[in-house]
């Protein structure tokens, strides 16, 4: 195991990964402190024992892979224009980055939305973005309601509309992550965390906006929960969280490996 601690002055938040191809493993988190933050690019080639340093970029939160380019997709508070909106930029050698694209950007200077998580979906060959919405249309209260965009090419999300999932007057709110299975039906299924539910929402129909649902899981509700779905068992998905959002209490590192089978078939829980 390697690691790299902040000293007082600096955080390292954020941290991403994904495995290419050829088998090879890129790494990259959010390093700020007493400059602009910026996020270094590594890469092991050993399944992570040793790692190199390649390049650095601004911004970053979630990347891709796509037709031999990579892209890094952030949220972005440079532009005067926008409080924040949803970016990213793209490279075929990690080292020079093309010009930053717009993803989701809304006129109004209030409306911020945050936190790119991207999944592919195979029997469609399209790709969804999950991202939460603050000044969305919020029917349940949702301060952070999650919409979705859905799209042929990872870089082309800004040619899509953002559609809010709802269940029974029910949304998820703030800081979403979306993975998809192939289990689950035809076109198997696209699930969705968020901070404020224990649940996870689901949609076994391609994405249709009517035909979301909520299944009750395990695994607390958290912030920033992440999920990962396991390519030689696409039935176990694993659901990892910790603490809640300005939270008082330390809360451990929280794990669960659920049936996604199982929990398709489970009623709506909290």
């Amino acid at each position: 195991m390697s690691s790299s601690s902040p000293n007082s002055n600096h955080t390292i938040l954020y941290p991403r990964q994904v495995e290419l191809s050829d088998r090879s493993l890129l790494a990259t988190a959010s390093y700020g402190g007493d400059k602009t933050p910026y996020f270094p690019i590594f890469r092991s080639a050993d399944g992570g024992a040793t790692w190199s340093w390649i390049s650095n970029l601004t911004d970053q939160q979630d990347s891709r892979f796509f037709n031999t380019t990579v892209g890094v997709f952030y949220s972005d508070q440079r532009d005067p224009l926008h409080g924040q909106k949803l970016t990213h930029q793209e490279s075929t050698d990690l080292k020079s980055w093309g010009p930053v694209v717009d993803d989701v950007a809304y006129l109004n200077y209030t409306a911020r939305p945050g936190i790119t998580i991207i999944s592919y979906i195979p029997p469609l060959k399209k790709w969804i973005l999950v991202h939460e919405f603050p000044g969305g249309d919020s029917w349940s209260g949702a301060g952070y309601p999650v919409y979705y965009p859905m799209s042929e090419s990872p870089f082309d999300f800004r040619f899509a509309y953002g559609i809010p999932i709802m269940v029974d007057g029910v949304q998820p709110n703030a800081s979403p992550y979306v993975v998809w299975s192939s289990v689950g039906g035809a076109n198997g299924a696209i699930i969705v965390s968020d901070a404020d539910h224990s649940s996870v929402f689901t949609n076994r129909a391609g994405g249709q906006p009517d035909q979301w649902e909520i299944h009750a899981t395990s695994q607390p509700e958290s912030y920033s929960r992440s999920l990962h779905v396991f390519a030689k068992y696409p039935d176990h998905l694993m659901i990892l969280g910790a603490g809640v959002f300005s939270g008082t209490e330390n809360l451990p590192l929280y794990l669960s490996v659920v049936s996604i089978t199982d929990t398709l078939g489970q009623a709506a829980g909290k």
